[in-house]
């Protein structure tokens, strides 16, 4: 009898516990705690995805529909005379922009445009302030738009760059207003970009003069082998992303300059291994993930010899050194990369891809994108929050791609080979 009496006692024990798990089972994860349970329960890994999701916007003035200009700078290259045939030569690759410096008010080369022209070349002018101490001469802005229009060959303008350098935020952004609307009605072929540097280009937005008065946006990317008497080891991307996540959807952009430096006299040092790497990774990153990046005009100029007062100390020359050679023609030998300018598409209205912010994240084989891609990014697409529990990471919720897109009326492509997850 007693056993028996034991027995019983131990079976409803343990059915007193089994149904107070299943009721914790069944109740909705709320506490910080209980977030912390659900996360362990499963195993949740970050993926190398990236969501994408196209949108319609109008193209701005020489924007391509998709793909990316190739532009350089060769005019401080005294090696290749110069030259844009021999230049095209040696990298054994078509580019359809070529730059050159200008302050407002000097002499138009016009010799040089028509140079460019001849060779079915788009010029590509940095006009530059007439004076450090008084960049803003009013008077100079008529004059050289007139002389920009008076062919109307088609041209980009990258107006006064590094607007970090300037004192008043709002006087540059007048001033900056005041061109464009000049240059409108005098130079309507020009297509105007307003730039920053990589290094300052978080403090450099407050600059920014307006939807209205910017045809590109630019980024100026010099890889260094110093910082600061320090071996440099930025990671180009994550500033380029702060730029890009900031204009991807209204703006194209173009990376206005870019050079990257195999040897510094800081330490007489070559790095032709490290440039030729890194050649290579940027712009098999910019054709991979980067849609709204349009351009990229490659600086090949030894700024140990140009930069004046001997403040150069880094030779960003691609055309001296046949590995670093081979590795630009060897990133730029796809038909993304494009070399003749699209004068027919501006205006028109075209599906463009954008990439979310947030990461992707993976459990039991289900991607999760985050609450704030839905609340945030697709705001527009009217997609409620779900039903679901979501998982938790650091406190933030993420819920099923999979039940979002078939509760609404998008479609999902996952590119594996790429990490490419689009959604239209």
């Amino acid at each position: 009898m007693k056993s028996k009496l034991f027995h019983m006692i131990i079976f409803v024990c343990l059915l007193l516990t089994s149904c107070n798990a299943s009721e914790k089972s069944k109740a909705p994860i709320a506490s910080e705690e209980e977030k912390e349970v659900s996360a362990a329960q499963a195993i949740i890994e970050k993926t190398e995805y990236k969501l994408y999701r196209n949108i319609s916007r109008p193209l701005s003035l020489y924007e391509p529909k998709e793909g990316c200009y190739l532009g350089a700078y060769i005019l401080s290259n005294s090696d290749i005379n110069f030259d844009i045939e021999t230049f095209e030569k040696i990298t054994e690759t078509s580019h359809g922009i070529y730059l050159r410096n200008m302050k407002l008010g000097a002499i138009f080369p016009i010799d040089w445009v028509l140079e460019c022209t001849s060779r079915m070349k788009t010029p590509y002018i940095i006009l530059q302030p007439p004076s450090e101490d008084f960049p803003y001469q009013d008077y100079l802005l008529e004059e050289t738009a007139k002389e920009f229009g008076y062919y109307f060959i088609p041209m980009f303008v990258q107006f006064y760059p590094n607007p970090h350098q300037y004192d008043n935020p709002q006087a540059y952004k007048d001033f900056f207003i005041k061109a464009r609307n000049i240059f409108k009605e005098y130079a309507p072929n020009v297509a105007f970009i307003w730039s920053v540097n990589l290094e300052n280009c978080e403090d450099s937005l407050i600059y920014y003069p307006g939807d209205e008065a910017v045809d590109w946006v630019g980024i100026d990317v010099y890889d260094l082998i110093y910082t600061n008497n320090e071996k440099n080891d930025q990671n180009l991307f994550e500033d380029i992303d702060f730029v890009y996540y900031s204009f991807q959807g209204k703006k194209p952009m173009m990376i206005s300059q870019l050079g990257i430096s195999h040897y510094s006299n800081k330490d007489h040092g070559y790095y032709i291994d490290e440039a030729a790497n890194k050649i290579s990774a940027f712009y098999n990153t910019i054709r991979n993930q980067y849609p709204q990046i349009k351009g990229i005009n490659y600086m090949d100029f030894n700024n140990i010899e140009a930069a004046p007062n001997d403040m150069g100390q880094d030779n960003f020359k691609i055309t001296s050194q046949e590995q670093l050679t081979e590795a630009y023609k060897n990133a730029l030998k796809y038909t993304y990369f494009i070399d003749s300018l699209d004068i027919q598409s501006s205006s028109s209205v075209e599906e463009q891809w954008i990439v979310s912010f947030y990461p992707i994240y993976k459990q039991n084989d289900k991607i999760y994108v985050s609450e704030k891609v839905i609340k945030y990014e697709w705001e527009d697409l009217g997609i409620m929050n779900q039903e679901e529990k979501p998982i938790w990471v650091n406190d933030d919720a993420y819920y099923s791609l999979e039940n979002i897109i078939q509760n609404s009326s998008l479609n999902m492509q996952i590119d594996f080979e790429s990490n490419k997850i689009k959604i239209q």
